[in-house]
């Protein structure tokens, strides 16, 4: 998602691009603002990608915004919007995106937008130095290809853990209870503080070891300014209630984020229930992309994503169902016929039972096509 800022010291002008960019699934409007010097620490703390932003404004021009902005974040792209000619020039000094007219119509926009998503894939792929966290699978934080390796299994799990909070200051003693239950007072605050140490000396490798922040007992860590797996998985997926033509392919983008289990491979009981909760949210978004496949007659992309559900819970007899009616839709009845003997040894050998009625009916029903059409 394009994460936008919009200002415009005119109202009726800003709620008017906020109506006409709400229809762009990969526009993610974040602020909408008629002051631009409220923006400037916002955008120190949280990641933007875009500015549509209003030339003519009276506390700040906006060649003058757009300027501090970019000292801010140099990647940041600027759609300057106005309704004078006059700025042109110096709208591009400043190497601006775009530059649209005042009043802004759909047609001109949709041009805006495909040039903002293309150079935003090009800053995606050519921005090596990045700073991501990545908590699907393996947990990692790095810096382009450099990983930081912890110390110790409990700097990794601190760090982690802060992590999990989402950037929310977090008590001593409640970390202290998470991560070492069975130490006494004295010693696990000893042993807090050599791992805070630790965290912070790995962080320092990749230029971050500011970002762990204490304040009156509490600690956090920074997640603003960096890419996180989860806060896109979230924000992705919160967002689409209903599956379209337009938004499946950005779906099936954020689908790629999960790895493996949310810190998986690691034994953090105070994870389970996000974990949970992250794997519920992956498998409901692969029954909705198939089913929106099957709704199309898509059936070749229908199998994948079945496909997945099925390799991630193998013995969900609804699934191994529904691919069964799509190889019959599709007329393949040899991986018909093959899916339903595999899934038949199987649920007997791992399980000790036999298919439903409902499945076997199924079954029975797609021989007599392949009979009738014979």
């Amino acid at each position: 998602m394009i994460k936008t800022i919009l200002i415009d010291d005119e109202r009726p002008a800003l709620n008017n691009l906020e109506r006409l960019l709400k229809g762009y699934d990969q526009i993610e409007i974040i602020g909408a603002y008629t002051d631009v010097t409220k923006v400037f620490e916002k955008i120190k703390k949280e990641k933007v990608h875009m500015f549509f932003l209003d030339i003519d404004m009276p506390k700040m021009k906006g060649i003058d915004a757009a300027k501090k902005i970019l000292e801010i974040d140099s990647n940041v792209q600027i759609v300057f919007v106005t309704a004078y000619n006059d700025y042109a020039v110096d709208a591009f000094e400043v190497e601006a995106t775009d530059y649209v007219m005042k009043p802004i119509m759909k047609r001109r926009l949709d041009k805006t937008i495909e040039r903002v998503i293309k150079r935003y894939k090009d800053i995606e792929n050519d921005h090596e130095e990045e700073n991501k966290i990545s908590c699907f699978g393996n947990f990692e934080i790095r810096r382009g290809q450099q990983e930081i390796k912890w110390r110790t299994s409990k700097s990794e799990e601190f760090i982690a853990y802060l992590v999990h909070n989402r950037g929310e200051f977090v008590h001593k003693s409640k970390i202290i209870e998470a991560l070492w239950p069975d130490k006494d007072e004295k010693q696990a605050t000893k042993l807090l503080h050599t791992n805070v140490y630790y965290v912070r000396n790995g962080l320092k490798s990749i230029n971050l070891d500011q970002a762990i922040t204490y304040s009156n007992k509490m600690y956090k860590f920074d997640m603003g300014i960096m890419f996180c797996d989860i806060e896109e998985f979230d924000k992705t997926f919160s967002s689409y209630e209903v599956i379209t033509s337009k938004n499946v392919d950005n779906l099936k983008i954020t689908l790629h984020l999960y790895k493996g289990e949310y810190f998986e491979g690691n034994d953090y009981y105070w994870a389970m229930n996000e974990q949970a909760r992250f794997s519920k949210m992956y498998m409901n978004m692969l029954m909705k992309i198939s089913d929106f496949y099957i709704g199309e007659d898509k059936y070749s992309e229908a199998i994948i994503y079945l496909k997945l559900i099925i390799d991630k819970e193998p013995y969900i007899e609804d699934i191994h169902r529904k691919l069964l009616e799509v190889y019959a839709n599709m007329e393949d009845y040899i991986n018909f016929e093959k899916h339903y003997r595999n899934m038949t040894n199987d649920f007997k050998q791992e399980l000790g039972i036999e298919l439903s009625d409902m499945t076997k009916e199924l079954y029975r029903n797609g021989i007599g096509k392949i009979k009738n059409k014979d």
